[in-house]
């Protein structure tokens, strides 16, 4: 297929980017985490657009989106998610979230009915509370990575203790995506650090728990091997919700629609066929 380009639509105060790879089925809207662009997922895509409308979107503050002060706080972020695809007349939607996008995804599920029709969650934060929102604050003061090229952006990832276990097209896909020329000309990494504001995370607290009780549609909780311990609350208190099903993929972290995106996209689409999903790949 034809390299899918990156298109904008206008919301009330923002332009988001996205990725459309071709009306060639049912609606399946990518969302990426912290820290990512929607172009993560093309590995992915790459294996599910022969058979959906696969769109990946670039949440605000990330990738080609517009990288405003402020509009962070969760029930922002499910407006921005509901104006897109209201722009795109997407409804009924097959949604799959990785982390932060994940959360994002049910929550607007859960305001939104018949928005989503199924959602395959890739380790979502189930309780975010104001230890959690402190910790992921600090990123803000961050010294941000620099590169003087797109290669050497390549080389450090393939190097690096984590992005060094993502598939190696993956770590293409990122280098030739994710990365930006800055004004003095070193190459950055396309997120904002305003995205990690504390006047957005101050009070932003919730539980998904009642939430994945009340929704009534089917769900997919994708965990990896090597991450369970640092997300328990996803491990624990999701046994029993109507419609949930588990899947954990095998010799992964929590990244592990990077390292293992062919195993995601097979996952993704027995789940929207409603075929039995195993207990690990």
């Amino acid at each position: 297929m034809t390299e899918p380009q990156t298109q904008f639509v206008d919301i009330s105060d923002a332009r988001l980017a996205y990725v459309d790879w071709g009306d060639n089925g049912p609606p399946l809207l990518l969302l990426h985490g912290d820290l990512r662009t929607g172009r993560s997922f093309d590995g992915v895509a790459r294996d599910l657009y022969e058979n959906f409308h696969v769109v990946s979107l670039d949440a605000r503050g990330h990738g080609d989106s517009d990288w405003t002060p402020r509009g962070y706080r969760f029930d922002e972020r499910v407006e921005d998610l509901k104006a897109f695809c209201d722009a795109l007349s997407l409804t009924d939607i097959i949604g799959a979230g990785h982390s932060t996008g994940g959360v994002v995804m049910v929550l607007a599920a859960d305001k939104y009915p018949g928005l989503f029709s199924r959602l395959a969650l890739m380790e979502p934060m189930v309780i975010v509370d104001e230890p959690f929102q402190r910790m992921v604050t600090k990123r803000i003061d961050f010294d941000r990575t620099t590169w003087k090229s797109r290669e050497e952006v390549f080389e450090y990832l393939s190097k690096h203790h984590s992005a060094g276990r993502w598939r190696a097209d993956v770590i293409r896909d990122v280098a030739a995506h994710e990365s930006y020329q800055r004004e003095d000309g070193l190459f950055d990494m396309k997120w904002s650090s305003n995205s990690f504001n504390w006047p957005d995370r101050d009070g932003d607290y919730f539980d998904l728990k009642p939430i994945f009780d009340r929704l009534g549609i089917p769900i997919l909780s994708i965990s990896s091997t090597n991450h369970k311990s640092k997300f328990p609350n996803q491990h624990m208190v999701q046994d029993g919700v109507l419609g949930l099903h588990k899947l954990t993929i095998e010799n992964s972290d929590h990244n592990m629609y990077m390292e293992r995106p062919d195993a995601i996209a097979q996952a993704v689409a027995d789940f929207a066929a409603g075929k039995e999903i195993p207990a690990a790949v």
